[in-house]
């Protein structure tokens, strides 16, 4: 029975290692008909990218990034293997941004049009050194001012804290408008008379008219 037993985990664990070889070598790139070529573009910086990041051409995958490297002045190359072929025009766009709204960053290539608006745009031979724009991650840039202004902040919420503590005990002119009885009756009835004056001059108003237009009769 020992011995069955470990035979049925030598079949699984082969099974296993047969199945995980056939999605790495068989459906992987040994075996791919994907033409390769290389495109690189100059970033400002590429906050949070990472090799192996998806790079998108329209919306559509078409590879991913393969290097990244500083440059001498500060800014950063990025070298993408691509597999889909496209054709790019003056008018390009390449942007850095966030994937989703809670992270992940990818790289989106707009590759522009031939016309737009009557104007016309030169195709681009190379691609090699394209310019790119980074967006910001917007979480990050949230907790970065958070940062800066800790200080204002924590004073804000310490005001905020007085002030609701002076409302609560009666404090100035608004708590006693919040908390005095006396003051809401005041208001109902002042709305109340109001709303009598309205009616009463609704119902005054076909007098008016008559009045007013026996005076024009004459």
């Amino acid at each position: 029975m020992k011995r069955f037993s470990e035979f049925i985990v030598g079949v699984v664990f082969i099974a296993a290692i047969v199945t995980l070889g056939y999605f790495t070598i068989v459906r992987g790139e040994l075996f791919s008909d994907k033409e390769y070529y290389e495109l690189t573009v100059i970033f400002p910086d590429v906050e949070s990218l990472s090799l192996g990041n998806k790079v998108l051409v329209n919306g559509v995958e078409s590879g991913t990034v393969e290097s990244i490297s500083l440059l001498s002045d500060a800014r950063v190359i990025v070298t993408m293997k691509m597999f889909q072929h496209f054709a790019l025009y003056e008018n390009y766009r390449i942007v850095l941004k966030n994937q989703t709204a809670i992270g992940g960053r990818i790289i989106v290539i707009y590759p522009g049009e031939l016309k737009r608006e009557g104007v016309l745009y030169e195709p681009i031979e190379s691609y090699k050194n394209l310019h790119g724009i980074t967006i910001g991650d917007p979480l990050s840039k949230i907790s970065e001012i958070i940062d800066e202004n800790r200080g204002d902040l924590r004073e804000a919420i310490v005001n905020l804290r007085e002030f609701s503590e002076k409302i609560n005990k009666g404090e100035g002119t608004i708590a006693k408008l919040v908390n005095e009885d006396k003051i809401h009756k005041d208001t109902g009835k002042l709305i109340e008379e109001l709303r009598e004056t309205i009616e009463d001059s609704r119902e005054q108003a076909p007098v008016t008219s008559f009045i007013r237009a026996a005076l024009t009769a004459f």
